[in-house]
């Protein structure tokens, strides 16, 4: 497998004064979308890993994805660092894995669900996390265990999954 980056940072839906320019660059990463999942499978590669710290890709990804019997390893859009664990924070963590876990529920190629990006080892990175690294863990515990992996798991009833099934890795790598 691989990770999927990316294609184009600066992702263009139209609209606007430069509509034009946009749908070309739509256009152009769709190929190369194209041509990078052609890549994998001609590799002999089974899956790919949607990295954490890009962002979410776009539907005509995992329809390919399925197509070609691709599996996916789809995190959430979170890395390298450390997240609040208050209640506005925690709600629109909720709101995030309930909308994407609806709109990917339809595709067999997902397979595997990820918390993060490196959450866990960016613990060890900053001095913050260093001096307190106690409240920073439960931080991360409640963000992507509590929270988002039950709001996965909420969102996905019709997948006839339980929690001893459902494949969710809360920080990758994880140790």
């Amino acid at each position: 497998g691989a990770n999927m980056v990316p294609v184009d940072v600066f992702h263009g839906h139209g609209g606007g004064p430069r509509e034009d320019e946009a749908l070309l660059k739509g256009r152009a990463a769709a190929e190369t979308m194209e041509r990078l999942l052609a890549a994998a499978t001609s590799a002999n590669m089974n899956a790919v890993r949607v990295w954490g710290g890009g962002r979410y890709q776009s539907d005509a990804f995992y329809a390919r994805c399925d197509e070609l019997g691709l599996l996916v390893w789809q995190e959430s859009m979170f890395a390298c660092a450390s997240y609040p664990r208050d209640e506005h924070f925690l709600a629109a963590v909720r709101a995030e894995a309930v909308f994407q876990a609806r709109r990917l529920a339809s595709h067999p190629s997902v397979v595997i669900w990820g918390g993060n990006n490196e959450n866990e080892a960016a613990l060890d990175w900053y001095k913050e996390t260093k001096a307190n690294p106690i409240m920073y863990a439960v931080d991360l515990s409640v963000v992507f265990v509590d929270v988002l992996r039950a709001a996965l798991l909420s969102a996905l009833p019709h997948v006839n999954i339980t929690r001893s099934t459902f494949a969710f890795v809360d920080t990758s790598p994880s140790n």
